[in-house]
């Protein structure tokens, strides 16, 4: 998509004797865009109202997502602490230790969907703002790339919180 949108905004044209050269380029440009969503997840948390082990430690969560035990779960990974009074950080750092040596979890999967999302969401953020620079005088684009940054921003959300409450 990244690609697409890009040869779009700069006018290049799709010639299909250059697949391989764009198969490589569109690798490329998905390592570029997962560097990008990595860097850009401070705000992404920022928007989210912070960070969802944060927030599921103390006991709120989305319309969706909900840690029922956080009051046991919170004295539990105090319990485990080295200080006296941990950081959230801390105690979620604690809790990834534990499941981190368990086997046959599923939270390999649960990361890579996350990542998944956030790269996707990066993906139709930026590549949704060069269209609408293109298009910027024409509502139809506006109907189409806002609802979808919108959606994929919700995901994205969503498959953070559950990565941190399977944690």
């Amino acid at each position: 998509m990244m690609q697409l949108g890009l040869q779009y905004f700069l006018n290049l044209p799709y010639d299909k004797d250059y697949v391989i050269g764009y198969t490589a380029i569109a690798f490329l440009l998905g390592y570029i865009v997962n560097t990008l969503g990595s860097w850009l997840e401070v705000i992404y948390f920022f928007t989210w109202g912070g960070k969802p082990s944060n927030r599921l430690l103390d006991g709120k969560g989305t319309w969706k997502i909900k840690l029922y035990h956080h009051v046991a779960l919170r004295a539990n990974l105090v319990g485990k602490a080295a200080g006296a009074n941990p950081k959230n950080d801390e105690l979620f750092a604690i809790a990834m230790r534990n499941v981190a040596g368990v086997k046959d979890t599923r939270i390999e999967d649960f990361n890579a969907i996350y990542a998944f999302s956030r790269t996707l969401l990066t993906t139709v953020l930026i590549g949704g703002i060069l269209i609408l620079i293109k298009n910027s005088m024409d509502w139809h684009y506006h109907a189409v790339v806002i609802p979808a940054i919108i959606v994929m921003w919700v995901r994205c959300k969503q498959r953070g919180y559950y990565l941190q409450k399977k944690c």
